[in-house]
């Protein structure tokens, strides 16, 4: 399938002669466009696999500024043409990223070499990215599983005698059955477990199971009789007068 091409010319003679050079080489020329205007329209209508552009158009926007207006909107090779070899246009030429520049006058073959040069490294850029997306895809898979991996390592923390404590649920599981504790049980095992290997001092432990209530000594002497009812006696390490630690499995 040949290479349909659009032609930004705004002298028509040029634009004439450039068209039968490419309908020669076996291209589909699907319009010429003299203004940006016509440019776009053609862009968008006829969807071409690459630009020739005239960089000295006689309209309100020149090529280079028409062909970063045409990048913004859709991914098209573009070649510059143009009579201008100062630097200064070729430097804000190269800054649009085009795939090729053709000083005028060429070569017919000069102008084929250029296309076919634009043609396949687009095409090459084209399948890059495509890789370049299915990579960033699959990182983003990867990121998402270890997420949810370390997720699941902060929701399930193993604890001693096979005891497992799962902090989103706030429940105590054994050979996955869960144990039965009240609220205040829960809370005060859930405290322990976020400062798993550390002693939690006595405020501490009734601030947060009794919400900042004062409470006698024997309010927590209590919860932990309660707790080491339906636990294992060492599953709770006791600081006598300074606070209360639970060991990780």
């Amino acid at each position: 399938m040949s290479a349909k091409i659009l032609i930004v010319e705004d002298e028509s003679i040029i634009a004439l002669n450039i068209k039968e050079i490419l309908t020669s080489f076996g291209y589909t020329v699907v319009g010429i466009a003299a203004n940006s205007e016509k440019a776009f329209h053609l862009v968008e209508s006829k969807k071409p696999d690459l630009i020739l552009m005239d960089i000295t158009l006689q309209d309100r926007e020149d090529g280079i500024v028409l062909a970063e207006k045409i990048s913004e909107h859709i991914s098209v090779p573009i070649v510059f043409l143009t009579a201008n070899d100062k630097n200064q246009t070729i430097d804000k030429a190269i800054n649009v990223k085009p795939y090729g520049y053709i000083l005028k006058p060429f070569k017919d073959i000069e102008l084929k070499t250029a296309i076919e040069i634009a043609l396949k490294t687009f095409h090459e850029n084209q399948i890059l990215s495509g890789k370049l997306n299915e990579i960033n895809s699959e990182m983003t898979s990867l990121q998402s599983k270890f997420t949810l991996e370390q997720k699941a390592k902060m929701r399930f923390v193993k604890l001693k005698h096979g005891y497992i404590f799962d902090n989103s649920e706030a429940t105590l599981l054994l050979a996955g059955k869960e144990i039965p504790l009240n609220h205040k049980e829960k809370k005060l095992i859930q405290l322990l477990v976020r400062h798993i290997g550390e002693i939690v001092s006595v405020a501490e432990i009734e601030d947060h199971v009794w919400n900042g209530e004062l409470v006698g000594e024997g309010s927590l002497r209590s919860l932990i009789f309660r707790i080491r009812q339906k636990l294992p006696k060492d599953f709770l390490t006791c600081y006598s007068k300074i606070g209360y630690k639970i060991i990780a499995g």
